[in-house]
């Protein structure tokens, strides 16, 4: 199975909950957590990428509003 927003295929073409505003999609939450990333685990919490292998038939990307300077997640459904 594959993301086909990751691949190309398909685009995110999301509005803001709160102010309607086109987002952008700013990518896999994986890719934010990775081996690479800044980011370390907070205690307690699970890591996303313990999360996206829960359910594995999406893909789930960070979205942001430009206007608002909120994020949001998307689960985007794998074919």
């Amino acid at each position: 199975m594959f993301c086909p927003v990751c691949n190309g295929i398909q685009s995110l073409h999301e509005r803001c909950s709160s102010c309607a505003d086109a987002i952008v999609d700013c990518g896999r939450l994986t890719d934010l957590t990775g081996p690479y990333a800044p980011y370390e685990q907070i205690e307690g919490e699970p890591l996303l990428s313990d999360v996206r292998m829960q359910d594995s038939s999406s893909c789930k990307h960070l979205l942001y509003c430009s206007t608002c300077k909120q994020t949001t997640e998307i689960s985007v459904t794998e074919w």
